[in-house]
């Protein structure tokens, strides 16, 4: 780590920065940072089904807060033939899962739960996902590139997946916990993760064919950049899609599509933002 933060060539610094990324271990911190924020979003979600739901209902709470955290691995398991139960063998992700899903809803004073809440917390927390997030997909590419090498849309779909699979586990997981709410998938309303992940996914394809004559690291450092970047608005800002300005002139002229409709939050986390006013 010292080699890259002594390096005189910032293109030599950058690499390097790159590939200690992709080697850097994600646990226990960047996943500690991923299951607090999915706990918290859980917890946000069901405030419309009792002030309580947590105490009344443990069982629901940790079932979907377990589904949510490991949301990618167990939709990719599902598509791909391996068992949906395989998961639950890593027995180190199911008891840290676990523990922070106590202390974020039953631990003393709420303490955890309050402290994830503070905006910087919170925004150190997002980041630390986001680097996740592009391990997620980037491992998935490379695995099931060499099972499948040559299937592009194969390939690309385990990247997305990997990338943001609440989006397609989240009717499912909302059932558990008594919501029925059919349109909020991301096959009918597809959000910024499934979005970014699609992009991202598509960058590292490229780059791996060689049509982006750029070395792997940089390609990963900015992926993660870009990433960390639009997080951020995403959660100092009321902008739900960072994206959605620079898509909706190619969207009009391909689709037609109309303007977006204002959606609002509803006390509830959407899109990597707490949004704590409710509309009555």
């Amino acid at each position: 780590m010292d080699n890259f933060t002594q390096s005189p060539d910032p293109a030599q610094a950058a690499t390097e920065i790159g590939r200690f990324l992709i080697d850097v271990d994600m646990f226990p911190v960047f996943f500690m940072a991923h299951f607090c924020i999915a706990c918290l979003m859980i917890r946000e979600d069901s405030k419309d089904l009792g002030p309580k739901f947590q105490q009344n209902h443990p069982m629901a709470s940790w079932v979907s807060s377990v589904l949510t955290s490991l949301a990618g691995v167990i939709v990719t398991n599902f598509l791909f033939g391996d068992a949906v139960v395989d998961i639950i063998k890593e027995d180190r992700l199911i008891i840290f899962v676990t523990v922070i899903w106590y202390l974020m809803n039953y631990g003393p004073f709420d303490l955890l739960y309050k402290v994830v809440r503070m905006p910087p917390v919170y925004i150190v927390m997002a980041m630390l996902q986001e680097n996740l997030r592009v391990r997620c997909i980037f491992q998935a590419l490379e695995q099931v590139g060499k099972a499948y090498p040559g299937a592009i849309f194969i390939v690309l779909l385990a990247g997305v997946v990997n990338g943001n699979g609440y989006g397609y586990l989240k009717i499912v997981e909302r059932l558990i916990r008594g919501k029925w709410t059919p349109g909020s998938n991301d096959f009918l309303e597809v959000t910024y993760l499934t979005k970014s992940s699609v992009y991202a996914s598509v960058a590292f394809m490229l780059q791996a064919s060689r049509f982006l004559l750029i070395s792997v690291e940089i390609t990963y450092l900015t992926v993660v950049v870009l990433f960390m970047i639009f997080r951020l608005l995403m959660t100092v800002t009321p902008n739900k899609d960072p994206l959605l300005p620079l898509e909706m002139p190619i969207c009009k002229i391909l689709f037609g599509t109309a303007e977006p409709k204002k959606r609002v939050s509803g006390g509830r986390m959407e899109n990597g933002r707490v949004d704590d006013k409710k509309k009555h």
